[in-house]
This record gives C-alpha cells, sequence and structure tokens, in this order.
C-alpha cells in the first residue's frame, strides 16, 4: 500500500473539503493517486455532502429516548435544510438512532456531540461521521447532529419527555423518588411528562433557585432596586425582593405557575404528588435555537 502522507491529506482535503479521515482513506484506496481519490469521492456522494456543508441548516427535528428502567433519557436535535426533509421517515428513524446512541452513553446534562463522532452508530458499527455522511448523501441536504443532552438517576426516580407535535422543541424532567414503586407509579410517570410539557413551554432556565447564578441575581436586584428610586427609600429594597421573587417565579421551574392548573405552584404539584419525590434536573432542546 502506498504510503500516504500528511501533505497528500492536507492537500486533498484542500480540494475536496472533506474531513481528514475521509481523505486518508480514499487517498488509500486510490494508491495515492490524487485524480483516482477524488473520482471515488464523487462516485460516493462524499464531494456533494463537502459541498452541502455550507449551507444554512435551520430546519429539523428533536428525538428523545427513554431507558426501559425509566432511569435515563436522552435527547437530540438533528437539523436539515427543509421541513419535508424532517419530516422525511429516513430522517426521523436517523435522528431516532441518534437518541439512542446518547441513552447508551454516560453522563448527565449537555453532551459534547464532536466527542461522539469516532462511535459506532446502530448495528452496521459505522462511526457515527460515517452515518451522517450518508444521511448526507440520501437526503441531499446538508445534515448536522447539533445537540444533545441526557439525564440520568443513580437511584430510584422516573425520567420523562415531551416532544412537541411537530418536533421542532422537547424537554425531559428527572424526578427522585424514595423507592422503584413510587417511581413506576402512574402519579409519577404523569408528573414527569407534565413537568416536561412545562419546561417547553415555559423555558425556566433553572431547576431551583441556588442553580441560578449569583451575578445574574445581582444583576436583577440592581435593576429592580434603580426602578424603585422614586419611592420611599425605607421601602425599596423591599419592592426589589417582590419584584426578584416574580423574576423567580418566571425563569425557576419550582416556583413556576403550574400550566396545567394555574391555581398551584409546580411545587405544591410535586408536593401533592407524594412523600419524597423531588425534581431532579431537566433539558430542553428547540430547533435553531441558540443555547442558552
Amino acid at each position: 500500500m502506498a504510503e500516504i502522507t500528511a501533505q497528500a491529506v492536507n492537500e486533498f482535503r484542500k480540494r475536496t473539503g472533506l474531513g481528514l479521515m475521509e481523505c486518508k482513506k480514499l487517498l488509500q484506496e486510490a494508491g495515492g493517486e490524487m485524480a483516482k481519490a477524488e473520482t471515488l469521492a464523487k462516485e460516493r456522494g462524499m464531494a456533494k455532502a463537502a459541498g452541502r456543508a455550507g449551507r444554512t441548516a435551520s430546519a429539523g427535528r428533536v428525538e428523545v429516548a427513554i431507558s426501559d428502567d425509566g432511569r435515563v433519557g436522552a435527547m437530540v436535535e438533528l437539523n436539515c435544510e427543509t421541513d419535508f426533509v424532517a419530516r422525511n421517515d429516513d430522517f426521523r428513524k436517523a435522528a431516532a438512532t441518534l437518541a439512542d446512541l446518547v441513552l447508551q452513553g454516560s453522563g448527565t446534562g449537555p453532551i459534547d456531540v464532536a466527542g461522539l463522532s469516532g462511535q459506532a452508530v446502530g448495528g452496521a458499527g459505522k462511526s457515527l461521521s460515517d452515518f451522517l455522511l450518508d444521511l448526507n448523501s440520501r437526503t441531499g441536504e446538508n445534515v448536522q447532529f447539533t445537540r444533545a443532552a441526557r439525564l440520568s438517576l443513580d437511584g430510584p426516580g422516573r425520567v420523562d419527555a415531551y416532544v412537541h407535535h411537530d418536533n421542532k422543541s422537547g424537554a425531559m424532567v428527572s424526578l427522585r423518588c424514595p423507592d422503584d414503586a413510587t417511581a413506576g407509579s402512574e402519579a409519577v410517570i404523569a408528573l414527569a411528562k407534565d413537568l416536561a410539557l412545562q419546561v417547553v413551554a415555559t423555558r425556566p432556565i433553572a431547576a431551583r433557585r441556588e442553580e441560578v447564578s449569583a451575578d445574574a441575581v445581582a444583576e436583577q436586584k440592581r435593576i429592580f432596586v434603580a426602578q424603585a428610586e422614586d419611592k420611599p427609600e425605607n421601602i425599596r429594597e423591599k419592592i426589589a425582593e417582590g419584584k426578584l421573587n416574580s423574576w423567580y417565579g418566571e425563569i425557576v421551574l419550582v416556583d413556576q405557575v403550574f400550566v396545567k392548573d394555574p391555581s398551584n405552584k409546580v411545587s405544591d404539584v410535586i408536593k401533592a404528588t407524594g412523600p419524597g419525590i423531588e425534581l431532579g434536573h431537566f433539558a430542553r432542546l428547540a430547533v435553531g435555537e441558540a443555547p442558552e
């Protein structure tokens, strides 16, 4: 087999816009001949895929996967160029496959999608990079695996999700429970789904107050004090605290009004569902939305 130098790989990459590993593989198959390697790339549609990379992938879908025991959830955002492709069954199955990939991983919170590129996807053993390249070729659009999130519980509890009917947005919520019987109850499963719907509808930024950054709290309090400047000095602080509590009620999930029953707060609904049930974490994704 001809020796493929780094210089040759870089030169071929400049010509085609393909990834380094794809360039090296093609050059090896072509015995180091640039022209032959380019022919191979064109035959496989890889050069076309690279050409699409600069096009805006503003459409797409959100998919979720929940483990059989209900303790782990995964959610992904897969982007493409048009809603037509986003609704395509092939694209939907691909997004579901990616959700399963993240589900089998580890960690809780946002997932580094770039770090998954070498992992095997599906039963065929393809790398994630090759899997996406094939999807790119089949759809004829610029396909991007943009974001992913994973929630997991070490003990008894429930992770569940809600995805909007158009698959443009979705959320997952984890609940910690005192035992497996509670975690598997209809009430807890319904609560987890309802809270996931709440997250999609109200877009909180934190599960509880202590998760809001001290800098953000200080800045909001400064603004509210300034807004009360025309009030007597002895009540400005109280007015600012009242506005701060209202602000928490907008951005903190447990402090929000429960959307399915506005007469209660989310914290009250969790408490009423049963003893020992606590909110764990949540994650939300929306197609084309910048990370918060």
